[in-house]
């Protein structure tokens, strides 16, 4: 049989092997969609099962406050969040708004330890502003990260592993519009003798989540605060930053003189009574 005569047979071999790929393309993308579908499908039955777990954090939402409308919190909060600058959302940071608001008149300083990018500190930093209130204002980081952990208590924190790419120089330019901040750079056990004279802090905002450094920051601040001062432990009830609810717990256990609050925001609230 000549090819001529064949060739018809080809042609429609041809076509139905096109038809039988695309069929097997088409079955393919089907399959992706619907793995993809079963894996959206897994995330969202997860965020509810989560959801209904901690629905306590949310409780009656639609009856709360929107503190994001509280001026001029609202707008400083968004500015800060939008430098993209700090870890903070607003819940976290209106905890210090209130607590540079209610700031005793016997306060002469400040401070903040665990610096990061700036953010929490140029927030701190504006609300004193806003309020008439430019304290010394003490913003204090290695900027190489953690520079001692306790290993049976810090999970997953490290020496030299996190937040580590953070310049000082950075930072210090981003605080500039403030003349009483002064950024140190260093471990705070040593840059804390630079300001140990001061004996008149009304808030300090602990922001380290490790133990060791939580328990300087603690003895170090205590005695001196002034009544009705306040320390801010940031991630006290994180379950990442074990550290930092024991250093707490055992502080107000052992100083009669100070009382702590847990705040569904992570945060605990330790302050000296008199």
């Amino acid at each position: 049989m000549s090819l001529i005569t064949r060739l018809p047979w080809i042609r429609r071999f041809a076509a139905e092997n096109d038809r039988l790929r695309r069929k097997l393309t088409e079955s393919r993308q089907q399959v992706r969609e619907l793995l993809e579908s079963q894996e959206r499908m897994a995330k969202d039955a997860e965020f509810l099962r989560q959801a209904r777990e901690y629905e306590y954090y949310w409780g009656n939402a639609s009856k709360k406050i929107d503190i994001r409308q509280l001026m001029p919190f609202g707008e400083v909060a968004a500015r800060v969040i939008r430098d993209d600058r700090t870890y903070l959302d607003v819940d976290r940071l209106y905890t210090l708004w209130q607590a540079v608001a209610s700031l005793p008149d016997s306060a002469h300083a400040i401070a903040e330890v665990g610096v990061y990018r700036g953010g929490s500190a140029w927030f701190v930093a504006e609300a004193l502003r806003l309020q008439g209130r430019e304290l010394p204002f003490y913003v204090c980081d290695t900027f190489m990260g953690h520079t001692e952990v306790d290993e049976a208590i810090d999970g997953l924190h490290r020496p030299g592993a996190q937040f580590t790419k953070v310049k000082v120089e950075k930072v210090a330019k981003y605080l500039r519009g403030f003349p009483f901040v002064r950024v140190l750079a260093g471990d705070i056990r040593q840059t804390a003798l630079t300001f140990a004279a001061e004996d008149a802090f009304g808030l300090v905002h602990l922001d380290v989540d490790v133990y060791p450094v939580t328990k300087f920051g603690l003895d170090f601040f205590a005695p001196r605060m002034v009544a009705g001062g306040v320390i801010v432990a940031d991630d006290y009830g994180t379950t990442t930053c074990e550290g930092v609810k024991k250093a707490v717990d055992e502080f107000t256990a052992s100083h009669p003189g100070f009382r702590s609050f847990h705040l569904l925001t992570g945060q605990a609230i330790v302050t000296k009574l008199h």
